[in-house]
């Protein structure tokens, strides 16, 4: 049962029985994506600077200027492509954290520290570029009173992505229309670009799981890092549960298909 469902004036409870929300909780370490746009990246200046200012700070790696040169600066060092549009996202990062019963397990913040550059090598093999540290532009670890978090900035890249095929149809504007095969599906093509790798959060996604790449992050995550000190995770079985609706509508997805199922685990994303 959820603890924080519960109204305490509204529940009656047997003299013997010991309230809901007083039961310990479990262990939790969490990691979770946030994305960031071109428009919002002095958001991250700001907030590392209040952080700076009223909490313990530690670098696992120093932006030596502001986010968008920061940014500027990994792109050309990468030499990689991006489809400018207003509402792309151009930044990510993986935030690691934790409940208040996760961090009373650790003796000390040293031992907080050694966590979390477990949590940053596994970050750099996962979504670090060829599991490089280029693409990455900060990490930081933020010490609050009662919460710590483990923010690692990167640029979504990736060397491999599919393209659209076009055929030789057009719309009644004159624009060129996708090819479909026999049963219906788009048909796309792989680009492999090494040297001129792709910002794209979407095929970068796609490379790592698709519509199920952030609960196999989630899971891959548990299994390598948080369940060696002691957190618990809810285990799924159904990818069909961390998938929204319009996704489901588009894929056809339906309870009990061919799909509904926790694929293995491949722990490199990049095949040659």
């Amino acid at each position: 049962m959820n603890n924080y469902i519960w109204n305490k004036k509204s529940v009656d409870l047997d003299p013997d029985e010991i309230a809901p929300w007083k039961l310990p909780r479990d262990k939790h370490a969490t990691i979770s994506v946030l994305k960031h746009r071109m428009s919002e990246l002095y958001t991250v200046d700001e907030y590392l600077s209040d952080c700076e200012q009223q909490f313990e700070v530690d670098y696992l790696k120093h932006m030596n200027c502001d986010t968008r040169q920061a940014w500027e600066e990994a792109m050309d060092k990468l030499n990689a492509q991006f489809n400018i549009r207003s509402r792309n996202v151009v930044l990510e990062a993986l935030q690691f954290g934790g409940n208040k019963e996760f961090w009373d397990g650790f003796p000390n913040e040293y031992e907080i520290e050694g966590y979390f550059k477990k949590c940053y090598l596994f970050a750099v093999d996962k979504i670090g570029y060829l599991h490089s540290h280029e693409n990455i532009i900060c990490a930081v670890i933020i010490n609050e009173p009662n919460r710590h978090n483990l923010f690692v900035f990167y640029l979504p890249v990736t060397h491999k992505w599919q393209t659209k095929v076009m055929s030789g149809e057009k719309n009644e504007s004159g624009t060129q229309l996708q090819k479909y095969d026999e049963d219906g599906n788009p048909v796309y093509k792989e680009r492999l670009g090494m040297d001129n790798p792709l910002l794209c959060r979407t095929e970068f996604w796609k490379q790592r799981g698709g519509l199920t790449s952030f609960s196999d992050l989630q899971e891959d995550f548990f299994k390598k890092v948080s369940e060696k000190y002691g957190a618990i995770r809810g285990k799924s079985t159904s990818p069909l549960k961390n998938t929204c609706l319009a996704q489901r509508v588009r894929f056809g997805r339906y309870e009990d298909d061919k799909y509904d199922f926790i694929p293995d685990f491949d722990d490199s994303p990049y095949h040659y």
